[in-house]
């Protein structure tokens, strides 16, 4: 569905839109600075990161901000559409679309509240290594994983641990379950980029705008922060 397919927005919700995406675009990488970023463009970018964030071993940076965008254009959306005839056919499309949508929201944040409960100590300490501005988990997602992680470990104590005098509390690093960043993935490359090590022995390759590959995930995660390759 194009842009133009949407249905019309008030004033206000406009003016949201072009102030928060003109913000964005500014926030954003040095080649996208200054470019508009649209409502399609959003949802783009939202079904890439959900795209990464399944095939990903690793938790990546959090999209708190595209989701609360795309949320408010589904509510506007859904209230336009109020005014059309159930019966009618540009009605059947838009429900279709608001359906597709909020599956990729869903699933996303689904995705990333099962890699917060199985890494959750992991992730934690990876997240007190970092600055404000590298964190991955959004503020709702840490507060989530530090109170799941409280509540494990309590109820651990009171199943397991005091009935095993002789563990000691050095042995919890034992416990900490970490993802595999070696497996390999499937990536597209975005851009051209030369020279990437995707081996053990420091093999380099250089990867053509487009082109496909098979790597350890470890040798290109800091690629796809930077959206020069995308996960398929």
């Amino acid at each position: 569905m194009s842009e133009d397919d949407y249905p019309a927005k008030s004033s206000d919700q406009k003016s949201y839109d072009e102030t928060y995406l003109n913000r964005t675009a500014e926030e954003g990488d040095d080649e996208d600075e200054g470019e508009e970023i649209t409502a399609q463009k959003v949802l783009e970018f939202l079904e890439t990161a959900w795209t990464n964030e399944i095939c990903a071993p690793d938790i990546l940076q959090h999209q708190s901000d595209m989701l609360e965008l795309m949320m408010g254009q589904v509510a506007h959306m859904e209230e336009n559409m109020k005014d059309l005839d159930k019966n009618d056919f540009r009605y059947v499309v838009h429900q279709m679309e608001l359906e597709r949508i909020r599956y990729v929201m869903a699933s996303y944040l689904r995705c990333r509240l099962q890699k917060i409960e199985m890494y959750t100590k992991h992730i934690l300490n990876e997240e007190s290594t970092r600055s404000a501005e590298e964190k991955r988990l959004s503020p709702e997602e840490t507060k989530f994983a530090q109170e799941y992680y409280e509540n494990m470990e309590e109820c651990f104590q009171q199943v397991a641990l005091q009935y095993m005098p002789n563990t000691q509390r050095s042995e919890a690093d034992q416990r900490i379950v970490r993802p595999n960043l070696m497996s390999h993935v499937f990536v597209k490359a975005n851009v051209s980029v030369p020279a990437v090590v995707v081996g053990v022995d420091d093999e380099e390759v250089d990867l053509v705008a487009g082109s496909q590959h098979i790597i350890p995930y470890q040798l290109i995660a800091d690629l796809i922060q930077k959206h020069q390759v995308q996960l398929i």
